[in-house]
């Protein structure tokens, strides 16, 4: 890929969790990192959950390597939110990241 094709800047997140006195785990997140990527939409669909339209959307996301990105962490684009879903190097030679995620809804 070009490096011109990272044009969207992106701020990526890492999981925390914390356990409180009661066993409850609450997960949020803190800032890893800031680059640059290539944003492309895979698929979208709509569906019918309690009496309301749902929609889903999963993207490819690429960019340059970051260690320890993985599955679980999320992106920021803007005021939009993509959780990964999954992390690979598809080359195997350390030159981009292809990051499988979907778009939470607001």
């Amino acid at each position: 890929m070009r490096a011109g094709a990272y044009r969207v800047p992106v701020i990526l997140q890492r999981p925390l969790e914390t356990r409180s006195a009661s066993g409850d785990i609450t997960t949020t997140y803190e800032a890893a990192g800031s680059v640059f990527a290539a944003l492309r939409l895979k698929s979208q669909s709509e569906r019918f959950a309690d009496s309301r339209s749902a929609s889903s959307k999963t993207w490819e996301i690429r960019l340059r390597p970051f260690s320890g990105l993985a599955g679980g962490w999320r992106i920021l684009s803007g005021t939009r939110v993509f959780r990964v879903l999954s992390v690979c190097d598809p080359t195997g030679r350390r030159q981009e990241l292809l990051c499988e995620a979907e778009e939470e809804s607001p």
